[in-house]
């Protein structure tokens, strides 16, 4: 199905820019999220085109929209899915306003740029040229925007699968992470999710003596966590070499040659990959992506003690960021901090849940990879994992295959790992047209 051949294609690019200022200029900074103001205002534009939104408030002021397109029934659903909310700024270091949605110097800027209102404003996108083309897909097509995304999915995906799992089951499930560009030698990469790793968010405790703030001693419960997290955020645990990262290494080293076809495979090798990683590579973003993506990850993040300053407690406690790799679990996980920490803590898992993993072997990831090479002559789309979470959790439970494809071409000065979650996020303006023809031209080649 050309969906492209039948869509004026500059009068929607003009609107899905509209869009994204708009969404951006929504602030929907999670905690407390808010979302339910981006989510009617999606619904109020697919509904003025004659399609039947729903909004579903999982909690006050925190919503979900979904709407369908009907298809033949020839073949099962697909879900396009994208999160409302957005993470926090420190206002004074951006050098524009973070939720002004300004245009300037050929990029929209703001909070939600490139995490992900790109993608909801290219989804809009697609449902209104579906809605506007007169075609009938082979699929129902199924736009869900949900809430939550960034502090766990409570709200959103895990809120929709609970209650309206019937809305968002589909065959195949398209969101976050990939499609962005990566040049890489004389190719540019585009990176396709079809993992991500679990999360295991633990408390470790460690206890002394209490006593008189003025009386040190060595059982000072303070001392020991303090201890206990300097050793966990200085240490590489344990090399896991999983299928989607060996995937990923034989695409890439496929696609380039040499040295590529030597230094990457290479990384597999445990003895290797840590002087490769921190001497070989020159893009330190891409090296901390890697580095992530083969080991488990424990990075303390909150520590708890005291009441008062002139009081030893007995006991002092850390928070740990855990994330697991695919084919490990909470208690392999466990057994690496532990081994690293040292014996004499209490270990508590505050959530959890597990990895997603999925194959490059699948008529989806082929028709991505036919649409970038159509788009890009030198694109070459390759599967990964990735070390975040990803509403992927939620929606994979209705039994979806997820794949990560938002589409945008970026430039040195928009890297993705660099603006995620980082200061001045931002899109090329340009960058996002490319990705809306990609996303479009996609989503006619597998609805048909």
């Amino acid at each position: 199905m050309d969906l492209l051949a039948k869509t004026d294609f500059d009068s929607l690019f003009a609107e899905c820019r509209d869009h994204l200022v708009n969404l951006i200029r929504i602030n929907t900074v999670n905690p407390p999220g808010n979302e339910k103001i981006a989510a009617e205002y999606i619904a109020e534009a697919l509904f003025a085109e004659g399609l039947e939104p729903e909004v579903l408030e999982s909690t006050p002021g925190r919503a979900n929209m979904v709407v369908k397109i009907k298809g033949n029934g020839s073949a099962k659903p697909l879900l396009i899915c994208g999160h409302l909310d957005v993470v926090g700024v420190e206002a004074r270091r951006w050098r524009h306003d973070p939720f002004g949605g300004t245009i300037a110097e050929g990029c929209i800027w703001g909070r939600g740029a490139l995490d992900m209102k790109n993608m909801l404003a290219m989804e809009m996108s697609a449902m209104l040229a579906l809605a506007r083309s007169g075609l009938t897909p082979g699929r129902d097509l199924i736009f869900c925007a949900v809430a939550d995304e960034e502090a766990g999915c409570k709200y959103g995906s895990k809120w929709m699968l609970d209650n309206h799992p019937d809305r968002i089951s589909a065959e195949y499930a398209i969101g976050e992470i990939g499609g962005f560009s990566v040049p890489m030698g004389r190719k540019t990469i585009y990176p396709i999710q079809i993992a991500e790793k679990g999360t295991c968010w633990i408390r470790v405790t460690a206890y002394g003596e209490p006593g008189h703030g003025s009386m040190p001693h060595q059982t000072n419960a303070v001392a020991k966590i303090g201890n206990a997290a300097a050793r966990i955020a200085g240490a590489n645990l344990p090399q896991h070499n999983t299928p989607a990262m060996k995937t990923n290494i034989r695409q890439i080293s496929a696609a380039l040659g040499r040295p590529y076809s030597i230094i990457l495979p290479a990384l597999l090798n445990k003895r290797l990959s840590g002087f490769i990683l921190n001497r070989l590579f020159s893009d330190k973003a891409l090296a901390r992506t890697y580095r992530a993506n083969l080991h488990n990850t424990a990075n303390p993040t909150c520590l708890r003690a005291g009441e008062k300053i002139n009081v030893i407690p007995s006991s002092a406690s850390m928070e740990i960021d855990g994330r697991i790799l695919p084919g490990q679990t909470n208690e392999s996980f466990i057994r690496e901090i532990k081994k690293r920490i040292g014996p004499g803590h209490h270990y508590e898992i505050l959530q959890s849940e597990p990895p997603v993993e999925g194959s490059a072997d699948d008529p989806v990831f082929e028709i991505i990879r036919d649409v970038i090479a159509d788009h890009d002559p030198t694109g070459i789309a390759v599967a990964s994992q990735v070390p975040a979470f990803t509403d992927a959790k939620f929606f994979t439970k209705t039994g979806a295959k997820y794949l990560g494809f938002s589409p945008v071409q970026l430039t040195k000065e928009t890297n993705f790992v660099d603006l995620l979650h980082g200061h001045n996020e931002r899109i090329p303006i340009e960058g996002l047209r490319w990705g809306l023809k990609v996303f479009l031209d996609f989503i006619g080649r597998a609805i048909q």
